[in-house]
This record gives C-alpha cells, structure tokens and sequence, in this order.
C-alpha cells in the first residue's frame, strides 16, 4: 500500500515540475534594437517585429516592410524560408498564445517556388508550404544586424 502512495505521490511531484519547467518557457522572447531577438552571435544575428505588418498579397507584402519605419529602423525586410524556421523555434505559436504576440496563421516568406507561387509558413503547426502569389497572407518583417 505504502508503495503505491509512494508512486503517486512520486507522479504528482514529477508532473509539476514539468510543468513548471514548461511555463518558464513561455516568456516573450528578449526585445533589442526595434523588435525581438530571434539569433544573436558575436553581435550579429536577427530581429523580428514585435507583431505582424498586416495581411498582403506577396508583392505588396516585400513593399509593406521594405517600406516600414518602426522603433526607429528603416532596414526591414521580408524573412526567407529557413529564416521562417527560426522564427518559428523562438515565437512557437503554442508557447506564446498567452501573450497574443503573433496570430496563428499563415506568414509570407521571402521565398519564392516560382513567378506565381511563395513560401507560407504556419506560426501555429511550424508546417511550410508554397501559395499564389496573389493571396493575402499575414505579413511578419525581420532585419539583421
């Protein structure tokens, strides 16, 4: 009997512990020079707006960041593909709903398959795949430095 006490007890303590562990991640990311810190090293690395530009079709998505002025940055752009992924590690949808940093949708990416087809990327499942052009997506901008 004492051991099955013990055992549950041993459960309950280790599943809290996780969970702990779990929400410690769910914090917003480190916020520095105009928007937050996905990559950093040696003092280079990549920065993504605090919250999306607003919903575009492809070509008016480039236009909108690369026209974008924000926290005193005029150097943004539109993420690529393998960008994308690491965005999706440090703004994972599923950590982050709590804050209503991003909303879970399909983002643009800067790659293109074709003259009529880019790269999607889903801040919810992290799934990537090519849409026309000519939908409107979310739009999320990044800048190196």
């Amino acid at each position: 009997m004492y051991s099955r006490i013990l055992i549950i007890l041993v459960i309950f303590i280790s599943s809290n512990v996780v969970s702990l562990a779990q929400r410690a991640n769910v914090r917003a990311p480190q916020e520095k020079w105009g928007g937050y810190v996905i990559f950093e090293k040696e003092n280079h690395g990549l920065i993504a707006t605090t919250k999306d530009v607003g919903q575009f079709d492809y070509n008016q998505a480039i236009a909108a960041c690369e026209n974008l002025s924000l926290n005193g940055f005029d150097d943004w752009r539109l993420p690529t593909q393998e960008e994308f992924e690491l965005i999706h590690q440090k703004l994972n949808f599923k950590k982050m709903k709590s804050n209503n940093i991003l909303k879970s949708a399909w983002y643009w990416t800067s790659t293109e398959i074709d003259q009529q087809h880019a790269v999607t990327h889903n801040l919810n499942t992290g799934m990537q795949t090519h849409y026309f052009k000519r939908l409107s997506m979310r739009v999320l901008a990044v800048r190196t430095f």
